[in-house]
């Protein structure tokens, strides 16, 4: 009878690694991860907005899913995949971030800052020190814009959490775009 119960227990463990394995492979509802070699499914845009169903593979991590149809949360650090205007390598590009800082995260950091770069090249950093909606808007040379696509990187200097949530939260960010000038 031991026998018996103890080949079950094995059975068991079996498919419940099988199963657990199975369901790591799914999507998330968390921050997005670091994805190296994005599914693209449609055409890489210049411009993603937060809310469109197929941006998704042009997040490459720090972000949280979509909330009310139109923002996601950033975590501290997030990165985009974008496609190099047409023109931008020879004349450069305007990189942009519309997002809102909600008054409360004023109230509890005080300020907080963003940081961008491009292939491990400061574009700009700018600090923020009350609530509201913003566009981060930065000028970036044609010799960072000479490939197909650019992976732009983001850092905040400080995130929150939320009563309740346990997520790190940055930015409510509503589009990332990259335009040649």
């Amino acid at each position: 009878m031991w026998k018996k119960l103890e080949t079950k227990r094995y059975i068991v463990a079996g498919l419940l690694l099988t199963l657990a394995s199975v369901a790591c492979t799914g999507k998330r509802n968390g921050v997005t991860g670091q994805n190296n070699e994005p599914d693209i499914h449609g055409p890489l845009l210049s411009n993603v907005a937060m809310n469109d169903p197929n941006a998704g593979a042009q997040l490459l991590s720090g972000f949280y899913g979509v909330e009310n149809n139109a923002w996601r949360w950033t975590a501290g650090t997030f990165s985009v995949l974008l496609k190099t205007p047409s023109g931008a390598g020879q004349r450069g590009a305007t990189l942009t971030v519309a997002f809102s800082l909600p008054d409360v995260e004023i109230q509890k950091l005080k300020d907080n800052g963003i940081t961008a770069s491009i292939n491990g090249a400061l574009v700009k950093s700018e600090k923020y020190e009350t609530g509201g909606s913003y566009v981060f808007s930065a000028d970036v040379p044609a010799a960072l814009l000479s490939a197909d696509s650019v992976k732009v990187d983001f850092a905040l200097d400080r995130t929150m959490r939320a009563d309740g949530d346990k997520r790190d939260l940055g930015i409510i960010a509503n589009s990332v775009s990259i335009s040649s000038r």
